[in-house]
């Protein structure tokens, strides 16, 4: 549960035929499969191959919890798109209530994209700071 709870600073996306890759600031990669492929299954917290399909503008992904669960991740550009939000609805199964954990990640400005990340097809997201100040939504 540690991954999903306290998220990368960054993410790295990859925007393939059928499959888009996340890779965050850890070199944790997260695939997401569009085409209904079987899917290899991964001993390795590093690398994890997940089904997802598009509902409208977002990228929804059905996967099993850390805690056995139901979760599902849902990836949206905002309509500026200046920022990308990762949403996580994880079914908990002790309660009928499902965590829901929502993180924002900018943009980067273009002086912090060099080298293969300045491809516009591998945007780098850098994660929104917590604020204290703000109300939960």
């Amino acid at each position: 549960m540690q991954p999903l709870i306290y998220s990368s600073e960054s993410l790295n996306i990859e925007l393939k035929n059928r499959e888009v890759d996340v890779t965050d600031d850890q070199f944790h990669k997260l695939i997401l499969y569009m085409d209904g492929r079987p899917l290899q299954k991964s001993a390795d917290n590093n690398h994890q191959e997940v089904a997802a399909h598009w509902n409208g503008s977002q990228l929804v992904s059905d996967e099993k919890s850390p805690l056995g669960g139901k979760m599902s991740r849902t990836f949206e550009l905002s309509q500026d798109g200046r920022n990308l939000q990762e949403t996580l609805h994880i079914d908990n199964g002790r309660s009928k209530t499902p965590l829901v954990i929502r993180y924002v990640y900018d943009v980067a400005s273009s002086d912090m994209q060099t080298g293969p990340e300045s491809d516009p097809n591998r945007p780098v997201l850098k994660r929104r700071p917590d604020d204290s100040s703000n109300s939960p939504q």
